[in-house]
């Protein structure tokens, strides 16, 4: 992954988009809870089974194996936090082509995108909004090639990449689309 040397930070007035950083740890327990509360959803969850989590020790585990994952070049971790409660209410992930090794057969890599939104705020255009301006900031800093992995009947996440200006390339196994731009 190219080092993003200035983090990419999306302020909106109800809500911020933000990297997993050291800075996290002075909240790590609240983060953690907010992490269980939002992967243990089963909306939130449907297409994303593996995320799933049951136990507040998962959430720190995910978070501690996320700053691991960010330093090493594999992947970083984007928070959505809604301002007025401080709460983290979202998720998006960028894996990064060596990140994709471990968990892709292709004969290219591209950056992978995968997100999710906590049931309560779902449809009200949040990930619309911030993913295509977290893209722009990734074009920005040199990384153009982004793909995604999903499920055909989560058209949610489709209709998000679609507004994104990612789009379905091929059939990618036996329960999801490959989508890239």
């Amino acid at each position: 992954m190219p080092p993003l040397n200035e983090p990419i930070l999306i302020d909106t007035q109800e809500l911020l988009l933000h990297p997993f950083g050291a800075s996290e740890m002075k909240r790590f327990e609240t983060l953690s809870l907010d992490i269980l509360q939002l992967l243990s959803q089963q909306q939130t969850t449907a297409f994303l089974p593996h995320k799933r989590l049951k136990h507040i020790h998962h959430a720190e585990t995910l978070l501690q194996t996320g700053l691991l994952n960010q330093y090493s070049g594999m992947s970083q971790l984007y928070f959505i936090t809604q301002k007025s409660t401080k709460k983290t209410i979202g998720m998006i992930e960028l894996i990064s082509p060596n990140g994709a090794r471990n968990y892709y057969k292709l004969k290219q890599y591209p950056y992978f995108i995968e997100f999710c939104l906590s049931t309560e705020h779902t449809g009200q255009g949040i990930m619309s909004s911030l993913l295509p301006k977290l893209i722009k900031q990734l074009n920005a800093k040199g990384i153009h090639q982004l793909g995604a992995v999903v499920h055909p009947k989560n058209l949610s996440a489709i209709k998000v990449l679609k507004k994104s200006g990612i789009d379905k390339m091929a059939n990618f196994d036996h329960q999801s689309n490959l989508y890239h731009n």
